[in-house]
């Protein structure tokens, strides 16, 4: 199934009030941001989503024009699992349909397979992007842990929720969409690379807070990932980014499975 949504033109964006006064709400969710396509923003989700059991997941995708496209615009050879220059709908759709979902390889059907319920994939215009994620919210259980994969949640203030940002040391570029959740991150994870010094800061993340106006101070005290700690799909995380889950869970308050038992951390 697919919910398509239009607005009215004299609707404009809304004002989010139920976002800001249900702390409940507020609680339940993690935004997992990064720099660019194939940074490990769906690795990281998969491996939190694995680690609290009743978790809820959506992955978000703003439209753009091919010229524009996070990938295509990057990388000529970045065609693999590119929705971005999918035709664009009227507004906003939020994609239901299991058969669309659970497509092999698709991040929807890995968060699925890391043990979120439900998973939703919601597909927005940037000029209605505020309106269809109100609605998307409308859609999850507000007392269960949300995920949300995608830095497009992080660019709206009045949308609350922590903000998880990750970032390896080489990337596909830096979109402009990650600026905002720099200001906003609650937690940053470092992943190295075999062949850069250990520990060093990237240097895209050095020249995207040059853009954003920001120090280097302003930022969490990282959290380091080593290279390739992300397997083929979601059931293959290595022990590092489990743990780490675990710890990033346990900090926003969710409990957590750990050796088939439920904890609350």
């Amino acid at each position: 199934m697919w919910v398509v949504g239009r607005l009215r033109a004299n609707r404009g964006l809304p004002d989010f009030p139920g976002f800001v006064s249900l702390a409940t709400m507020m609680a339940q969710r993690l935004i997992v941001a990064g720099p660019s396509a194939n940074a490990g923003k769906t690795a990281l989700a998969c491996a939190i989503v694995a680690a609290v059991p009743g978790a809820q997941a959506l992955k978000i995708t703003r439209f753009h024009r091919e010229s524009h496209c996070p990938v295509h615009g990057v990388d000529e050879q970045g065609d693999d699992n590119c929705d971005g220059c999918d035709p664009v709908p009227a507004g906003y759709e939020l994609v239901t349909d299991e058969a669309i979902l659970r497509t092999p390889g698709k991040d929807t059907d890995r968060l699925a397979k890391a043990g979120a319920n439900p998973v939703l994939w919601l597909r927005a215009a940037p000029h209605v992007f505020g309106y269809a994620l109100a609605q998307a919210m409308n859609a999850f259980d507000a007392e269960k842990p949300l995920v949300i994969e995608g830095n497009s949640a992080a660019t709206l203030p009045e949308f609350q929720g922590r903000v998880v940002l990750v970032w390896p040391q080489r990337t596909r570029g830096v979109k402009s969409s990650v600026l905002p959740a720099l200001k906003r991150a609650d937690v940053l994870v470092l992943v190295e690379h075999e062949d850069a010094p250990h520990r060093r800061i990237p240097n895209t993340l050095r020249s995207a807070l040059n853009r954003a106006g920001l120090a280097q101070t302003a930022l969490p005290e990282p959290r380091w990932l080593p290279p390739g700690w992300w397997g083929a799909d979601s059931r293959d995380i290595g022990t590092a980014g489990r743990a780490l889950a675990v710890e990033i869970a346990a900090e926003a308050g969710w409990a957590t499975a750990t050796g088939g038992q439920t904890q609350k951390m």
